[in-house]
């Protein structure tokens, strides 16, 4: 008899009888307790879905549960009559309420220029004469000695450009530059980096008259005297023009930035450009963002849903009997009947004490709907308070759907406890298959010793045959 593995290679029979003995073995011992192991990996990989979705629901009710200025139901907006002159954001702590604001004036950047000077001619030079010369520059409160050196043969850029150097290497809330105003001719422009009055700036010689020659000596410093195409001195002559003035509901408001944030409480107003006398004022309307209201509970039903059709899925039994996965578990099955009580139960103040009560109802299969979009949509505009009772008072919808589910996804929670116990299972499990492939081991290594044994007997009884047929030709030709 001859054993082979496939067509092209014969071995050992008793090799090929061991093969055939432990894989029989293996689908008796081993199989079951693999489909097991396979069953329960797949329980808790379910379980970690689940708790993905009951998180992603724990998230929602979470922030639905907040009260105060950062409530999901306070948000507000604001319709502004011309987003060209401002544009407003606003905080849920804003009133509703309606404003008019009018732009008398931006707030800018204090400017100083130079003189005009030819780039390559020398005035400069020849008026102050070499070596180092400091002027002091003050903004903000904040006075800096500046040294600028100057050299035989500097041109007027070069002069020029050595102030701005000097001013840009030390000075934090300054720059300054040199523009060419003409392909011949330039002129050096300090400007704040900042907007409003407080960083006006002062100019003065401490040693040498540098500014002065070139068009900034103390009269025109201290008189804010105008810049002109070629003298220089201010771009705002006025230092009150540095800052934004603006009227809020026939209010004065001065401030030295564009984004003022402490006109109309929980407003940041941002100024885009002034008005002309005669313009409409900008009106204002805040009120509750009731678009960002609806989203928030359209979320929350699809997130509740998607968890419930979940579970549904995972605990049914079909009509011809066929199980799901969880069908029966009893986790599952209380955890679904105790998010339709929290959901479909009854608040106990405000004058909307269940979600039926603001168009939404609990379909037979436990999800969640819409059932009358218009008075949902009516509640959140005119009295979205009550809507924010029916789901952030002490025992409303989300207060009670965020502590009840906690405990299931918080770090070893329910949910962790059970996967936490399939792993254990799934250890002793893998046990179990090395100690039964060991033992299927230890028995077909005992066969193959027996086999060997019977092999062994058959080859003496086989020469024992061929010496008798041999004899047998021998005494009897």
């Amino acid at each position: 008899m001859s054993f082979y593995l496939n067509a092209s290679s014969v071995i050992n029979p008793i090799d090929n009888l061991i093969q055939m003995f432990k894989q029989a073995e293996g689908n008796k011992l081993i199989k079951p307790v693999e489909t097991q192991k396979n069953l329960i990996q797949t329980k808790n990989s379910t379980f970690l879905e689940l708790k993905t979705k009951l998180n992603s629901l724990f998230l929602a009710v979470k922030d639905l549960s907040i009260v105060g200025a950062n409530s999901k139901f306070q948000v507000k907006t604001a319709d502004i009559s011309d987003q060209t002159v401002l544009s407003v954001s606003v905080e849920s702590s804003a009133t509703p309420a309606n404003h008019t604001v009018f732009v008398q004036r931006l707030a800018k950047e204090e400017t100083v220029i130079s003189s005009k000077f030819s780039s390559d001619g020398m005035e400069i030079l020849t008026t102050e004469g070499t070596g180092t010369k400091t002027i002091r520059l003050t903004i903000n409160g904040i006075s800096t000695d500046l040294n600028i050196s100057i050299s035989s043969g500097d041109t007027n850029k070069v002069i020029l450009n050595k102030i701005a150097t000097a001013i840009n290497s030390s000075i934090s809330d300054a720059s300054a530059s040199v523009i060419n105003d003409t392909s011949s001719t330039s002129r050096l422009v300090i400007k704040s980096k900042n907007t409003g009055s407080q960083y006006a700036i002062t100019l003065s010689d401490i040693s040498g008259t540098l500014l002065a020659n070139i068009g900034l000596d103390s009269n025109v410093v201290s008189n804010r005297i105008s810049s002109t195409d070629t003298s220089g001195g201010y771009l705002y002559s006025d230092v009150n023009l540095l800052d934004a003035e603006i009227i809020v509901d026939g209010i004065t408001i001065v401030r030295s930035s564009n984004k003022i944030n402490d006109a109309i409480s929980g407003v940041a107003i941002e100024l885009k450009k002034s008005q002309n006398a005669g313009d409409t004022p900008v009106s204002i309307t805040i009120k509750n963002d009731a678009v960002r209201v609806r989203e928030a509970i359209d979320s929350f039903i699809k997130t509740y849903n998607d968890l419930v059709k979940f579970i549904n899925d995972k605990t049914k039994t079909t009509s011809d009997g066929v199980r799901s996965i969880f069908s029966g578990d009893y986790t599952l099955m209380r955890l679904k009947t105790d998010l339709r009580l929290k959901v479909s139960g009854q608040v106990s103040t405000g004058a909307l004490r269940f979600l039926s009560d603001i168009g939404i109802k609990t379909n037979q299969d436990g999800t969640l709907s819409i059932s009358d979009g218009a008075k949902l949509d009516r509640l959140i505009s005119t009295d979205v308070s009550q809507v924010e009772s029916l789901f952030n008072s002490s025992d409303g919808i989300a207060v009670k759907l965020k502590e009840f589910i906690n405990p299931f996804v918080q770090i070893g929670g329910v949910i962790d406890q059970r996967v936490n116990s399939g792993k254990e299972q799934i250890k002793q499990l893998d046990e179990r298959i090395k100690s039964l492939n060991s033992l299927i081991d230890q028995r077909a290594e005992a066969l193959r010793k027996q086999f060997a044994q019977l092999q062994s007997l058959y080859y003496a009884f086989t020469r024992q045959q061929t010496m008798i047929q041999q004899l047998t030709q021998i005494l009897m030709p």
